[in-house]
């Protein structure tokens, strides 16, 4: 196992390093909170796209990224 830097930032993984980070690559799973919050973001993106502008409107109590789908 090693991981290489040099002073332009290159860097190089080798050993088991190297395979999870070539498995996290291919295989990566999505993490719910992080699409979660993509959604949201989409949706606010759409909201900016058709007036120009986006408003927002606190809710007390609620977390969306708590909820469970």
């Amino acid at each position: 196992m090693a991981i290489k830097t040099s002073t332009f930032s290159g860097w190089r993984l080798s050993g088991k390093d190297a395979e999870a980070f070539l498995d996290q690559v291919n295989n990566a799973k999505p993490n719910p909170l992080a699409q979660a919050a993509l959604d949201r973001g989409r949706k606010l993106m759409a909201e900016y796209d058709r007036k120009g502008y986006v408003t927002f409107q606190p809710q007390k109590g609620t977390n969306e990224n708590l909820k469970s789908k």
